[in-house]
């Protein structure tokens, strides 16, 4: 079971942590409790499609920390950031080093080539327009002082 300490700001769990999207959205539904929406959200929240596969990532914010509570032995299952509080209890951390870069034996794509990708696809999807045409409006001008814009 996962509860917040909120004037504390404690994240207790009382099982490991073993599905980190279960985690977040749990964390998420006592934010949005009367009790959690006046408090600063506990973490960040990044989930990165590798292509069919998700990497997760949560890291715990505004001063937000992590305790166990039980005998243990725990454990945490994915990327989780933050700071853990020391109650005795063993805490085995398995974690995924998909965010790892390499120079040696890598043989994905480089930086330069994933940038122009993005650059590309936002170009192509978000950035279209016709500055000669407004909502299907042919309009003239320059857009410039003595040159408005305006309807034909």
């Amino acid at each position: 079971m996962i509860s917040v300490d909120w004037p504390n700001k404690i994240i207790e769990s009382t099982a490991s942590i073993l599905d980190l999207p279960a985690f977040h959205a749990t964390l998420r539904d006592l934010e949005d409790d009367a009790e959690g929406a006046i408090h600063p959200v506990t973490h960040t929240w990044k989930a990165l499609d590798l292509g069919g596969a998700y990497f997760y990532q949560a890291d715990l914010a505004n001063g937000y920390t992590l305790k166990f509570i039980g005998a243990g032995p725990f454990q945490i299952s994915g990327n989780l950031n933050g700071s853990i509080v020391n109650t005795g209890v063993q805490i085995e951390r398995k974690t995924s080093s998909a965010f790892s870069t390499t120079a040696v034996g890598g043989s994905g794509p480089s930086a330069e080539s994933i940038a122009a990708a993005t650059v590309s696809a936002m170009l192509a999807e978000i950035f279209q327009a016709n500055i000669k045409q407004v909502n299907s409006i042919p309009i003239k001008g320059a857009g410039v002082p003595g040159d408005t814009w305006g309807p034909i």
